[in-house]
């Protein structure tokens, strides 16, 4: 008799991370990493995503229940949450780049997920340790670098004047002005933290006649910060060297711009860990959308956060400054909760009583799956930022849908677009650039038709999968294993 044998289904298994994840957070590295994983899944390998959960506007601390860990699945992606609880349990300043309370965490998640190997997508909030808890337990690491949080804990390579940055000079003093006064509290978190903790203290200070409460307030505050510079400093000098020995123990580096590799290698990277893998989008959500509906106006649409350093301020005056009687409108995509002082600002600008202002609206967010019928009704999208960027995903995303985009001559923007090709490209930081981008668009009447025809095929997030499938190989071989084999069940 013929022995019956069961045919054993075997799973790829890869270990994502990310400093934040879907549903609370929903930028560009979220939707890449979600996107990647996936496809994977279609190709048949089981994922996991490890993220952490910081609140948007400030990281140091989370109210709200104690939970230390959470578990969920997030269209069809298990997804494992180290809390703030946890993140913060023995918070220093050095656990920004490197946390042991998330090492030991992440060492008990490799455990039973049993991975072949990790692909980190960011390691904000989750540190660098998770490298050295990887590669303890035999787990290759390969990353894709969405940001310059590597060399830059502000990641956006932006000094506190606006200018920009190459990364840490020499004993990091540079960041000295940047990136240590971030590491305090503000004095208004400081005071209520020193309420909850001390509270006796809170109540003898706030009885003081409100001058003299203010300035017991300010001593305390002084004197905590004092007490903690040295720290901070401390933290601060040893940031580069640490993850820079981080980044050069990783299997691969892939970099969706060449900008990027450049400032990687320039910052002690090694040249051979960097893999240049252009990102990829969902194109199948967008099929369908690269015709335009009628308009008798020039759509000019912004999609993205409302933020200082996305540059909307300057898209807002450019416009502001087009011809009262041009055919123009602007509407802006975003959440004007999110920078809730920025945006205060920006919404005083734009309604100044001039006669654009009532050609400008703001029409908050929308679902992702919104983005194809959004980007039709836009007959020119306009990315504005003052920083490097990498290769946003709204640029891709609007070509794809045959969306013509003015954006800063800067970075990974202007590696996507090319000017007077699919697109035009403006001096970083100059409305009066920018306004003159959109006025041509205005009164050359085949410009925006010759642009939308040069426009070629995205990047999908299928290519960009089999290119680093690729790099998988390399670093875990044992990925190469068949998806099935075949083990005896039972005799008679």
């Amino acid at each position: 008799m013929m022995t019956p044998v069961l045919f054993v289904f075997i799973m790829k298994r890869l270990l994502l991370t990310v400093h934040k994840f879907f549903p609370d957070h929903r930028a560009g590295t979220e939707v890449l990493t979600l996107k990647v994983a996936q496809e994977l899944q279609v190709r048949r390998y089981e994922v996991m995503v490890v993220t952490a959960n910081p609140p948007d506007r400030d990281a140091r601390r989370k109210k709200g229940d104690r939970t230390e860990t959470s578990k969920y699945v997030y269209e069809g992606v298990p997804v494992h949450v180290i809390e703030e609880p946890l993140r913060q349990k023995n918070n220093s300043f050095e656990s920004e780049f490197y946390n042991e309370d998330v090492r030991g965490e992440f060492r008990k998640i490799i455990e039973e997920f049993a991975p072949d190997m990790v692909h980190a997508f960011h390691f904000q909030n989750l540190s660098s340790s998770i490298i050295d808890e990887a590669l303890s337990l035999n787990k290759p690491v390969v990353f894709s670098a969405t940001d310059f949080w590597f060399i830059c804990p502000i990641v956006q390579l932006r000094k506190p004047d606006g200018s920009l940055c190459r990364g840490p000079e020499k004993f990091a003093k540079n960041c000295l002005t940047c990136y240590t006064p971030e590491l305090f509290p503000p004095k208004s978190e400081f005071v209520e933290a020193l309420a909850d903790k001390y509270p006796d203290l809170a109540k003898t200070t706030s009885a003081f006649p409100a001058p003299i409460s203010s300035i017991a307030d300010s001593f305390l505050y002084a004197t905590y910060i004092s007490g903690k510079i040295p720290a901070a400093v401390g933290a601060t000098t040893k940031r580069p060297k640490i993850l820079q020995d981080a980044a050069n123990r990783l299997s691969a580096i892939t970099v969706p711009t060449k900008l990027m590799r450049d400032l990687f290698i320039e910052n002690g990277i090694r040249p051979e860990l960097i893999y240049h893998v252009p990102f990829g989008i969902d194109t199948i959500p967008l099929d369908g959308y690269n015709t335009k509906t009628a308009s008798e106006n020039l759509r000019i649409g912004y999609i993205g956060a409302i933020s200082e350093h996305k540059g909307v301020d300057l898209l807002v005056k450019a416009f502001l400054k087009l011809p009262a009687d041009a055919k123009a409108t602007l509407t802006l995509f975003g959440d004007l909760k999110q920078f809730p002082d920025y945006s205060d600002e920006l919404v005083k600008t734009a309604y100044d009583g001039s006669a654009n202002a009532t050609k400008i609206k703001f029409a908050g967010t929308f679902p992702n799956a919104e983005l194809g019928p959004t980007l039709s009704n836009i007959d020119v999208l306009v990315v504005p930022s003052r920083w490097y960027e990498n290769t946003p995903l709204v640029i891709q995303s609007a070509l794809a849908c045959k969306t013509p985009v003015v954006a800063t001559d800067l970075g990974g923007m202007s590696e996507l677009v090319k000017h007077e090709t699919n697109g035009m490209l403006f001096e970083v930081n100059n409305e009066t650039s920018l306004q003159k981008q959109l006025l041509r668009l205005l009164l050359e009447p085949d410009l925006l038709s010759s642009l939308r025809a040069k426009i070629l095929p995205e990047r999908s997030i299928s290519q960009m999968v089999d290119h680093l499938e690729s790099i998988y190989l390399q670093a875990a071989p044992q990925l190469a294993k068949p998806f099935t084999t075949s083990r005896v069940s039972f005799q008679h």
